[in-house]
């Protein structure tokens, strides 16, 4: 706002600029008004946004499928069932899922499975020319093939990467500069995985008819119970056969035990943290839906927060910030929808929740809140391990789309395990890709989130920028209102002035006639 430089109550005697605030007192109050709204908003904004964020590290924390340890949707995080290998070894890495056989195991004569592959001459430089005009194809797994076509302006390196590029990513193609070769091979493995060259393939020194084929991983393994030593050929070095999940590293004829046992309290301890984490949410937006509003604590004026201590301005936001959530829609329907995950019965999965132990209270002040029989979790967990991994976990055939009409919505949620219905409502609240009408969840729509387009472009920002554009109008009808009062009191003080000198004048004259 412009200042302007006023010299006032010289002939008056009275003291402008405070009847002036007098004045100006009851137009000021109309902009803390608007202002008071604002705060009132922004507070608004900032609770809600402390909800999604605590929703994101919630979300983060326990469906992300890249950290392995939290994540409470893999087989193998909820399998009650240890691996305890006899003497240490890195030839193989053995995981047991909820289908897995208590018992004694032995493997033995490990073969790692391998690609088809090609290898060329020794080539010096891969930026060299082949020096030649012609094509060869090379023919792979079973039917896939590309032709190279080379001229004598062709490098190796050009080779390599049109090798690459025409198998689209079937392929590998790469040099080493240790064996000075080219190497062709197979990204799949397996005796089912192969390479074929013909043509003129003599420039990098591989014969015309050249073949090549992968090799199976496999070994032998005694199972629990038997006397005698099963083959098991798979075409990868990773694979899950009866519950277990072998990942092969080396091939070794080493004989390596180990042996699959019954241990809950590891999956036991995860979903407890899981419901105390889930627990932690709910009481914080109840207690966010049920908090009275203080209604006589406004937002601070300036002038208020001149004549109080940093501590005392504090209490009374806090204080006013009370109940502004209270009876909030969105997060109504959010922890509603949290319960009914629980409550609605899962799919064809032949096991209840109260079977495993968890419950909802009937008592109307915990609203949603989570409760396990430790005993029930223990027992249904070593009992029927994979009818609670499906309750939990089970996915369905109908994919996450919030463009979805509410019947495919509601098929797909019948299908899914409890965990997986808890991270579709995360989706709908807190998505930062939009559905087809261009919206993120309905939280961020609300409130937005920072450092995402949502940040700006929310309904609670809009209403902040009203709420700016009135408090500039009033600002600018205040200032216009003030240099009024000051020029009517301008002009008081130009007629007092005028009189000052008019009585002057008389007096001086009556003074001269007397004497």
């Amino acid at each position: 706002m412009p200042s302007t430089l006023r010299i006032t109550g010289l002939a008056t005697g009275l003291d402008v600029d405070n009847m002036v605030k007098q004045l100006m007192q009851a137009e000021k109050t109309k902009v803390n008004k608007v202002k008071q709204d604002r705060q009132i908003i922004q507070w608004r904004q900032d609770l809600y946004r402390e909800i999604i964020n605590d929703l994101n590290t919630f979300k983060r924390t326990y469906f992300d499928i890249l950290s392995p340890e939290k994540y409470i949707l893999s087989s193998n995080s909820l399998s009650p069932y240890s691996v305890n290998m006899s003497s240490a070894t890195s030839a193989v890495k053995i995981a047991a899922t909820s289908n897995a056989r208590v018992g004694q195991y032995e493997i033995k004569d490990i073969t790692l499975a391998q690609t088809a592959k090609a290898q060329s001459k020794d080539i010096d430089n891969i930026n060299s020319t082949v020096n030649s005009n012609g094509s060869f194809t090379i023919e792979y797994n079973n039917g896939s093939t590309i032709t190279i076509n080379y001229n004598e302006n062709t490098t190796y390196k050009d080779i390599i990467n049109t090798i690459n590029a025409e198998s689209k990513g079937q392929l590998k193609a790469y040099y080493s500069e240790i064996t000075k070769k080219i190497t062709i091979e197979t990204v799949k493995t397996g005796y089912d995985a192969n390479i074929k060259i013909t043509g003129e393939s003599n420039i990098l020194g591989i014969n015309n008819g050249y073949e090549n084929n992968g090799v199976d991983a496999s070994f032998y393994i005694k199972v629990p119970g038997a006397q005698d030593y099963t083959s098991v050929t798979k075409s990868n070095n990773t694979f899950t056969i009866d519950g277990l999940t072998f990942t092969l590293n080396e091939s070794v004829t080493d004989t390596i035990k180990f042996s699959i046992g019954v241990d809950s309290k590891p999956v036991t301890d995860k979903i407890k943290e899981f419901v105390e984490k889930y627990n932690e949410l709910i009481d914080k937006i109840n207690k966010k839906l049920s908090e009275k509003r203080a209604y006589s604590y406004k937002p601070l004026t300036d002038d208020q927060k001149k004549e109080m201590k940093e501590d005392e301005i504090k209490k009374w936001e806090d204080k006013a910030k009370e109940g502004l959530l209270k009876g909030d829609s969105i997060l109504q329907n959010l922890v509603y929808n949290l319960r009914q995950a629980f409550f609605e019965p899962v799919k064809d999965v032949g096991i209840t929740l109260q079977e495993i132990g968890l419950s909802t209270s009937s008592d109307y002040t915990q609203k949603g809140k989570i409760f396990i029989d430790e005993s029930k979790l223990k027992n249904a967990l070593e009992n029927r391990p994979q009818d609670v991994l499906n309750l939990l976990t089970k996915s369905s055939s109908i994919s996450y789309d919030p463009n979805k009409t509410y019947t495919a919505r509601s098929d797909r949620n019948s299908e899914l395990g409890i965990f997986q219905r808890i991270k579709d409502i995360l989706e709908d609240n807190i998505r930062t890709t939009r559905n087809s009408s261009g919206k993120k969840g309905l939280l961020l729509e609300k409130a937005g989130l920072k450092g995402d387009y949502s940040e700006f472009n929310n309904l609670l920002y809009k209403e902040l920028q009203q709420k700016d554009r009135l408090i500039d109008e009033l600002n600018k009808k205040l200032f216009d209102k003030e240099n009024k009062y000051y020029q009517q009191f301008a002009k008081l003080e130009k007629a007092m002035q005028k009189y000052n000198d008019q009585a002057t004048w008389l007096s001086s004259q009556l003074g001269a006639m007397f004497k």
